[in-house]
């Protein structure tokens, strides 16, 4: 059985940022499952600490835009 990656990414006004680092995440543990290297139940978590900036609305695009086949993602607002 493989270990089950969790990568927690705090993100505080990072609007501008988020598509370039969901996508590199999203490809690396991609990669990462189809060596089998991880489990599938591995997930990457976006918290948004209070962003005043778009930061939660580009999570939310970003999120329920996403194939099915893709969706090892979480997203939290603690704010």
């Amino acid at each position: 059985m493989n270990p089950t990656l969790y990568v927690i990414v705090p993100c505080y006004n990072e609007e501008e940022v988020l598509p370039q680092t969901y996508t590199a995440l999203s490809t690396k543990l991609t990669t990462m499952m189809c060596k089998d290297l991880i489990s599938p139940k591995s997930t990457i978590v976006f918290v948004d600490d209070g962003s005043r900036d778009n930061t939660w609305n580009v999570l939310d695009s970003l999120t329920n835009n996403c194939p099915p086949q893709e969706q090892f993602w979480a997203v939290l607002d603690i704010a």
